[in-house]
C-alpha cells in the first residue's frame, strides 16, 4: 500500500508525513508535517516548528521545539491557533529587524567604501595638517598676520619651495592666505635666502633687504 493509500486509509490530512505502516494503535492517530528550523549563523538550531494533530484533538497544532535559545532545555510546547499566530508575529517581528539590521550594514559598507575612493585619504591628512599647523602658529595667515575666522578655504605653503625640496612635513609648512600664496609662488623668502647666503659666507647672518639683494 502506498503513502496516499496509507493516508486514505488513516484519514491523514495531506500535510502529514507519518510513515503509518510502521505505527500501531493510537501512534495511528498521530500525524505530522515536514519540520521548518530556525538555524543560526554558526549552523546551530536555535528552535524548529512542525504542524502536529494528535490523537483526541479537534484542531492540528504548531509544535515549537526549542534549540539553543533555552540552552540544555529541549521542551516542546503545543501551540493553538492563536497562540501560533503569536510566533508568526514575532518571528516576523524578528525577521523585520533582521532586514532593518541589513539596510543598516548596507548603508554603512557603502559609506565606507565612499571614504576609501582615492583622494580621500590624502584629503583628510591635508585637513588633520591645516588643524595643527593652527593650533601650532595660531589661526592667522604666517606672512601678512591676517587672522582666520575659519580655516576652510585656508591654504598650505611650502616654506621652503617643493621645487627646491619635496618635504610634506610640518616644519616646511606653514598657512597662508591665498594673496600670500600666490605672491610667494615657488620662491624662498628674504629671511631664508640671507640664512643661506650666511651660511655661504661663514659668517653670522645680517639683516638683508630686498634692494642689497637686488643689488
Amino acid at each position: 500500500m502506498n503513502t496516499r493509500e496509507l493516508k486514505l486509509v488513516n484519514g491523514c490530512p495531506k500535510w502529514c508525513t507519518e510513515d503509518h505502516s510502521v505505527q500501531a494503535g493510537e501512534d495511528r492517530d498521530y500525524h505530522s508535517g515536514d519540520t521548518r528550523e530556525l538555524a543560526l549563523p554558526d549552523g546551530r538550531v536555535a528552535m524548529d516548528v512542525t504542524l502536529v494533530h494528535e490523537a483526541g484533538d479537534a484542531l492540528p497544532k504548531l509544535a515549537v521545539t526549542a534549540g539553543t535559545l533555552t540552552a540544555l532545555l529541549d521542551d516542546v510546547d503545543l501551540l493553538d491557533d492563536e497562540q501560533a499566530a503569536q510566533l508568526e508575529a514575532a518571528l516576523m517581528a524578528m525577521t523585520q529587524h533582521v532586514q532593518r539590521s541589513r539596510r543598516y550594514l548596507r548603508g554603512a559598507t557603502q559609506v565606507a567604501k565612499k571614504k576609501t575612493k582615492p583622494g580621500f585619504r590624502a584629503r583628510a591628512a591635508w585637513r588633520e595638517t591645516r588643524l595643527y599647523l593652527a593650533e601650532r602658529d595660531g589661526r592667522r595667515c604666517f606672512y601678512c598676520r591676517t587672522g582666520f575666522d575659519e580655516l576652510k578655504g585656508v591654504t598650505i605653503d611650502h616654506y621652503i619651495p617643493k621645487s627646491m625640496w619635496q618635504c610634506n612635513l610640518p616644519a616646511n609648512l606653514v598657512l597662508a592666505c591665498k594673496d600670500c600664496n600666490h605672491t610667494k609662488a615657488d620662491q624662498l623668502t628674504w629671511s631664508m635666502v640671507a640664512v643661506l647666503l650666511s651660511s655661504v659666507a661663514g659668517t653670522e647672518a645680517e639683516p638683508i633687504s630686498p634692494a642689497s639683494i637686488a643689488a
